[in-house]
């Protein structure tokens, strides 16, 4: 196009550091470009540099660091006297010891073992003091059940949750997918209710952990509703006289 143009117009031969020149502009619009493409692809223990600061570098004192500002020599300071756990209610007993009741919050208790000298996890039997099982407490402990466990474990509790029958159809044949416990079993009962509400608030083996969505007094429901379940599957011989 260049030498159409000169020979058109009778001109002379651009000099060649004018070609070089203009090749060069053209390929500099290109260098910003392959820098950010090779900064995406490469690492370094360097910080990358940041122009907008913002609020993500500002001075600051990080967790268990010193600082001058207090007179015990602390960056973290320690709870305010009555503070409440988060999201926990303010007219529960002992306000000041919320989360340090192991029957209520966590379900079980840690002791010490004088012959191995060791710790020992101990489950709770039963219900925590602060808990009432009644009617409204089962009907809640049934309708939690049903949002979160039943998908799996099914509305009896067997098992053949809908992701179980999913699971068996996409994976016919397999011997990859586990199928979900059948927490009406005899090995499920025999487990303190304080084991049931751990299993709930940590996970067990591939089942996820419930503590960050279900509240600490919805999990004791639904451990009350699987103890419902349970002797639905296997009531005692003494309560015959009383079902109609």
């Amino acid at each position: 196009m260049l030498k159409w143009i000169v020979e058109e117009l009778k001109l002379p031969a651009p000099p060649f550091w004018l070609i070089g020149g203009l090749l060069i502009l053209m390929c500099l619009p290109l260098v910003p470009l392959a820098l950010t493409a090779r900064a995406r692809v490469s690492s370094s223990q360097k910080p990358r540099p940041h122009i907008f600061l913002d609020m993500d570098k500002q001075t600051k004192f990080k967790a268990q660091a010193d600082s001058p500002v207090f007179a015990d020599g602390r960056a973290m300071r320690p709870p305010v006297a009555g503070t409440l756990a988060w999201g926990e209610k303010a007219d529960l007993p002992n306000p000041d010891l919320l989360a340090e009741e192991d029957h209520y919050f966590r379900g079980y208790r840690l002791e010490k073992n004088a012959a191995t000298g060791g710790v020992d996890t101990v489950y709770y039997q039963g219900f925590p003091g602060r808990v009432s099982v009644d009617q409204a407490f089962l009907s809640r402990g049934q309708r939690q059940f049903n949002i979160y466990c039943s998908p799996c474990h099914g509305l009896g509790g067997l098992g053949d949750g809908p992701i179980h029958q999913r699971a068996l159809k996409i994976n016919a044949g397999s011997t990859g997918w586990v199928q979900p416990s059948d927490v009406t079993d005899a090995e499920r009962a025999s487990r303190p209710e304080g084991h049931m509400f751990n299993t709930i608030t940590n996970g067990i083996r591939n089942m996820a952990s419930y503590g960050a969505q279900i509240s600490v007094e919805d999990r004791w429901a639904i451990v009350a509703y699987l103890r419902a379940l349970q002797m639905s599957q296997d009531a005692p011989a003494s309560l015959a006289g009383g079902i109609e």
